[in-house]
């Protein structure tokens, strides 16, 4: 494995310590979760328990047990104020869903909204009727008689109306009060609400039917397909007995019996009138948000906590919105460590509370309307028992919360208390701090992971470093260039300093190998004159045939040792001679054409082709002697090598260097002989130093010395003028020889 495998596993080994601490602060983290959630649970059931012994909240809790009627009314509680104009505009903000009038006679459809702000009751009609008939006052005529007076009814309302009955009070003096109003319009616009039923004054005496109620508020709009209308009154207790009928009438002259709502206008007219008892009068109830149940929950509701009471049926009876609120700055001074501050911490603990908490689900209260309470089938089963259900969600607003349902009543059971906490503040303490804690330990590990990872780069990159100046140390040629030492005091430096030595000590010693041929030349001739001219000196007359053998012999293997000598030195000499070589234009179909002659004169056994065109001119840059020289060592080896007698010379341009335009031509030269094939894998090997394939039948036949450094001269040759050699088989053909790059002006 490399080295810089070995440090990046190390430094990802570092990540296990955040992991190790992350499980750790998930435990911590649910401990101390599961520690707000008990808390949370033991304040839902003091609140209960508060709740029980208030006569107020409890009645209105009891209220809800004497109905399970649809036709219900549930006036939402409006942040603002509703100004009565007839029009829809100031009832978008609210979100309970309208009342559909479908009791009656009649056919056409018409809706009920209901809300409250403050003091005030508001209702909102709005009725489908393809003709609207107005009220018409009757006329009198002039001559009328006494007893010609107009019906009492039909000056009262004679067209399309609205009657409300209104229990204002649960108990007076003489049982329970209503109040009967007519809402009638002669055209659409601010209309007067009036009395549909004979009623008593402020100050006891009668009123008449058609009084106007001075309380009440009243706006008729005419519509596209019907009409609508809005209105105020003042808001009469919770639980009150209620009642609506929308008369509709095509024709002034046909019966008031058509009708649509909660309560027959013949019943509110009796009702009015005996005070009868609101048991026996069939009509809807009232519902709203208790102001007392309210005040008492204000108390246990705490800055980042919710409270809802709802009632049997699911409706909202009291609700403490404080969510988004903030402790009292002695508070927030208490827990002033535990609380996140600035964009970073806001950050961290969003982060942590995601991965911790995970994805949370949106409860089905948040789907629809805030006025009610949605129980499931999960949630239905959670409070089958008299016991709390706590469960953590989050709001249609994407603020999650931890939130307590538990029953209220046990037997019956009355309604529901729902308290939710937010989390972003009530797991400030937690959830900052772990935060906190988690990122410190992330950070520590990134740094040290980014540290070891830097000396590995470091490291790995000074070791490469090293590596490549040994590579380039020794040239292509074999010669030692040297390795700079460094001046680092490390264990890389010190090394790096030792591989320095080593190479100067090596080409030292090379040095000194170079040089030996031709001190041994020096030293060896002078003795191996001695031993020629004693050999010639030997008067071969008077010796036997034997002592003239053993004459011959040494005489023949003194020749060769100064062959060898001789080799040596020319060996030596010729590297120095390439390097100091003068170089000159030359036509090559020329010079080729020369040697060709010459070769045949001197090996007249021999026939030499060549395959070039002579009247075809390539130039080259190159020094005429040297290439003289490199051909006698391929004229030399072919003619040792060969099976025949046949040898072709070879002059051919590199198609794929011609491709590359004229300055990056090359010629080849080669020598072609038969024989037996090249080893394809050796054939570069030819031109190594002191390398040589003669042996065997070769050697015996052969009686010039071969160190095998003929084609290591080619080579160097080949070298200087900027060419490669090259070996390979040809179709039975063994090509062997050398490239130079043409001349630009040829």
């Amino acid at each position: 494995m490399k080295l810089r495998s070995q440090m990046l596993l190390a430094a990802g080994l570092t990540l296990a310590v955040p992991l190790v601490g992350w499980q750790s602060v998930q435990q911590l983290y649910r401990t101390l979760q599961q520690t707000r959630i008990d808390e949370q649970t033991l304040k839902v059931a003091n609140m209960r328990l508060a709740l029980s012994e208030v006569s107020g909240v409890d009645s209105a809790l009891r209220s809800g047990l004497q109905t399970g009627q649809r036709q219900d009314w549930y006036a939402e509680t409006s942040p603002y104020p509703i100004f009565v104009d007839g029009y829809e505009d100031d009832w978008q903000t609210l979100v309970s869903d309208s009342i559909t009038l479908s009791e009656g006679n009649n056919t056409d459809a018409a809706t009920l909204r209901v809300a409250r702000h403050a003091d005030r009751l508001f209702l909102f009609v709005s009725v489908l009727d393809d003709v609207v008939e107005y009220h018409v006052p009757p006329t009198l005529p002039v001559d009328a008689a006494e007893g010609e007076q107009p019906d009492p009814q039909e000056s009262l309302v004679n067209g399309d109306s609205v009657e409300l009955l209104i229990q204002t009070a649960m108990k007076g003096e003489r049982g329970p009060i209503w109040q009967h109003g007519l809402f009638r319009t002669i055209a659409p616009g601010t209309i007067d609400a009036l009395s549909a039923s004979e009623t008593r004054g402020v100050n006891g005496r009668p009123q008449p039917a058609g009084s106007p109620i001075r309380s009440w508020e009243s706006a008729w709009v005419r519509t596209r397909d019907g009409y609508q209308l809005e209105i105020s009154l003042p808001l009469p207790p919770n639980g009150a007995k209620v009642g609506i009928a929308v008369v509709d009438v095509d024709n002034r002259e046909e019966a008031r019996v058509r009708w649509a709502g909660s309560l027959d206008p013949a019943q509110m007219r009796r009702a009015h009138l005996v005070q009868a008892d609101p048991r026996r009068v069939p009509s809807s109830l009232l519902f709203y948000q208790s102001e007392m149940a309210g005040e008492r929950l204000e108390g246990w509701t705490s800055p980042g906590g919710r409270s809802r009471l709802y009632d049997i049926h699911g409706r909202l009876l009291a609700d403490v919105n404080k969510l988004y609120e903030r402790g009292s700055p002695v508070d927030q001074d208490e827990h002033a460590d535990y609380t996140s501050e600035g964009l970073w911490d806001a950050i961290l603990l969003r982060v942590f509370a995601f991965f911790v908490a995970g994805d949370l689900p949106l409860l089905p209260e948040y789907s629809g309307t805030a006025a009610s309470l949605f129980l499931d089938e999960s949630r239905q089963a959670a409070v089958s028992g008299n016991a709390p259900s706590t469960s953590r969600y989050v709001t249609d607003e994407n603020d999650r919360v931890l939130g307590t349902l538990a029953p209220v009543g046990s037997t019956p059971r009355r309604g529901y208390l729902l308290y939710e906490s937010n989390e972003e503040h009530a797991s400030a303490y937690a959830g900052s701090e772990l935060a906190r804690l988690f990122s410190l330990l992330l950070l520590v590990s990134l740094l040290a992971g980014c540290g070891l990872l830097t000396f590995a780069l470091v490291l790995s990159s000074r070791i490469r470093r090293l590596s490549l100046e040994a590579q380039h140390a020794v040239g292509v040629d074999g010669r030692l260039k040297g390795l700079p030492g460094s001046d680092a005091r490390d264990e890389i430096g010190d090394l790096s300093r030792k591989l320095s030595t080593l190479l100067a000590r090596s080409a030292d010693y090379t040095h000194y190998l170079e040089a030996l041929s031709s001190r041994l030349s020096h030293e060896l001739r002078t003795p191996l004159s001695v031993v020629r001219t004693s050999i010639e000196n030997i008067e071969r007359d008077g010796l036997d045939s034997q002592s003239l053998m053993l004459i011959d012999r040494a005489s023949g293997g003194a020749d060769h040792l100064g062959s060898i000598i001789k080799a040596l030195v020319e060996s030596t000499r010729l590297e120095q001679t390439v390097q100091m070589a003068d170089m000159q234009r030359i036509d090559l179909a020329d010079w080729l054409a020369g040697s060709l002659a010459r070769y045949r004169q001197v090996y007249p056994d021999m026939a030499f082709e060549s395959d070039h065109d002579e009247t075809v001119s390539i130039f080259v840059q190159a020094s005429p002697e040297l290439l003289s020289q490199a051909f006698d060592k391929l004229v030399d080896n072919a003619v040792s090598f060969g099976s025949d007698a046949s040898v072709v010379f070879s002059m051919q341009i590199d198609g794929q260097s011609a491709e590359r335009g004229n300055g990056g031509r090359r010629v080849v030269l080669s020598v072609c002989n038969r024989g037996l094939p090249l080893d394809e894998a050796k054939c570069l090997q030819l031109f190594e130093p002191m390398y040589s394939e003669r042996g065997g039948h070769d050697a015996e036949r052969d009686d010039d010395v071969h160190l095998g450094l003929g084609l290591y001269v080619v080579k160097m040759i080949a070298e200087v003028h900027d060419g490669s050699v090259i070996a390979g088989n040809d179709h039975g053909w063994v090509r062997i020889g050398f490239s130079l790059p043409v001349s630009r002006e040829s």
